[in-house]
């Protein structure tokens, strides 16, 4: 009895060994590859650049209407009232948050944006999904918070922590 030796793979074997390795990175894939925090950092540093503009914005009209070095006073823009600290916009809902004009999120839906004030009393928290009690703490660092001027000629601080998203 004399045996054929084997130099290797046939065809066939070959092509289901492919079929299956495709099979496995087109149903593997999307679990490595994740947008949706580069998504929301992306959308973190849009709002950012909207509240430094809206920042802006009120004070040259505290400085057009002379409050820009009250400690606490009110301007009207575009028939909005808005709470100015050294003509910046507060860090209340009457302040940045009247400023920017966004829908600040019913809670339920994932994919608004979230606002409350911070536990400091001169910051406003914004957040993109996340459970309210979670913001700021060691768990969920994903939010800016804005932190309104503090005396005149300075400008608001707004932080953008992006570690956790």
């Amino acid at each position: 009895m004399h045996l054929k030796k084997s130099d290797g793979f046939t065809l066939i074997e070959l092509i289901i060994v492919i079929v299956i390795l495709g099979i496995l990175a087109v149903s593997a894939a999307p679990k490595f590859v994740d947008f949706r925090s580069e998504a929301i950092i992306a959308s973190m540093e849009s709002l950012e650049g909207t509240i430094n503009s809206a920042a802006t914005l009120v004070y040259v009209k505290s400085v057009i209407q002379g409050v820009e070095g009250s400690s606490a006073a009110q301007i009207t823009v575009n028939g909005e009232t808005i709470d100015v600290v050294y003509g910046y916009p507060s860090a209340r809902t009457g302040g940045i948050q009247a400023s920017l004009e966004i829908d600040a999120g019913d809670r339920a839906d994932d994919h608004e944006w979230n606002s409350r004030r911070s536990q400091s009393i001169n910051a406003w928290l914004y957040w993109h999904g996340a459970d309210d009690d979670d913001v700021g703490s060691l768990r969920t660092q994903c939010f800016i918070r804005y932190n309104q001027s503090t005396a005149p000629n300075t400008r608001p601080i707004i932080d953008v922590v992006t570690s956790t998203c």
